[in-house]
């Protein structure tokens, strides 16, 4: 009996490593997620910028090239 509750002892701190670990791990990819999301959304407003900058210079007032 005494062996088996120390091999219960045993497996149940080895699952108590195992959650931190894992805590650890999930803890940085949410980070990494919620880095790339922060970039992400500077990229969508870099590029929305230039879209409307784009389309401001052409409205069609400059000449063709030919002139």
């Amino acid at each position: 009996m005494k062996v088996a509750i120390e091999q219960l002892e045993f497996k149940i701190a080895y699952q108590e490593d195992n959650f931190e670990q894992m805590n650890e791990i999930i803890t940085n990819q949410q980070f990494t997620i919620d880095r790339q999301a922060h970039l992400l959304k500077g990229v969508v407003d870099k590029i929305k910028t230039m879209q409307v900058a784009d389309s401001d210079t052409e409205q069609g007032d400059d000449l063709p090239p030919h002139y």
